[in-house]
């Protein structure tokens, strides 16, 4: 799901049927001019649950050491089973 994201809970959702956005390019938030400043398109958003948001094409990797067991993975000390994680990315 595309979504337009600029600061802690400012994001627009594809889903919200806002007819203005052009979906391609996020304009017209997308602007530098848009008042209080320009908001980010993300193709492929993706919420996780210590509340990151992030574009599935640029995940970044976990900075701490990842385990995976099984039937759960552990990023950051946070460990998910393998169907959230799935469910996460979209999968």
């Amino acid at each position: 799901m595309k979504a337009l994201v600029r600061n802690p809970g400012e994001t627009v959702l594809e889903n919200y049927g806002l007819t203005f956005i052009d979906w391609n390019t996020g304009a017209p938030l997308t602007n530098p001019k848009w008042f209080g400043g320009a908001y980010t398109l993300v193709d492929n958003y993706v919420e996780v649950a210590d509340g990151a948001i992030y574009d599935v094409a640029t995940y970044p990797e976990p900075e701490e050491e990842v385990t995976v067991t099984e039937d759960t993975v552990i990023i950051d000390g946070k460990k998910y089973t393998k169907a959230e994680l799935r469910a996460l990315l979209g999968e």
